[in-house]
């Protein structure tokens, strides 16, 4: 009897940010919202298990703007019990960004998440070279 094997490929469809800044999540919300018109809004926190002991939970905060059909959302990398991204420890928030946007707006947009005072660096990520990017599928 041959064996079926399923091969899943999940697509990334969304562009990534890694953003160090030095101050708590809503700071950061509430910095965003102002440098973009947004209205992040805290939701309901992502929870990862470390153990059979060990869960962890990652703050979330999600704006989704109906009229042009995006969604952004800011998550923390860190908690009690490790990391949302293992291999990215020097990276405090991640940016989701869910919607049509060119190479020239998202560097325009990193740009200007720069100008954030909280805001240290805000790199992009390609969330296919991760190892734990399946953490980003929630």
């Amino acid at each position: 009897m041959s064996k079926l094997v399923l091969e899943l490929e999940y697509d990334f469809d969304f562009f990534l940010l890694g953003v160090s800044s030095h101050v708590a999540n809503y700071r950061l919300a509430w910095g965003m919202n102002q440098q973009f018109e947004l209205d992040l809004e805290r939701v309901d926190d992502i929870d990862l298990s470390f153990g059979p002991q060990k869960k962890g939970k990652f703050s979330l905060y999600r704006f989704d703007d109906e009229e042009s059909y995006t969604t952004f959302h800011l998550i923390a990398n860190r908690c009690n019990f490790g990391y949302f991204i293992p291999e990215l420890k020097q990276i405090d928030y991640f940016i989701q960004y869910w919607g049509p946007m060119s190479n020239k707006e998202m560097d325009n947009f990193k740009n200007e998440l720069r100008k954030i005072p909280s805001v240290l660096t805000a790199i992009a990520i390609n969330p296919k070279e991760l190892k734990s990017r399946n953490n980003l599928l929630f």
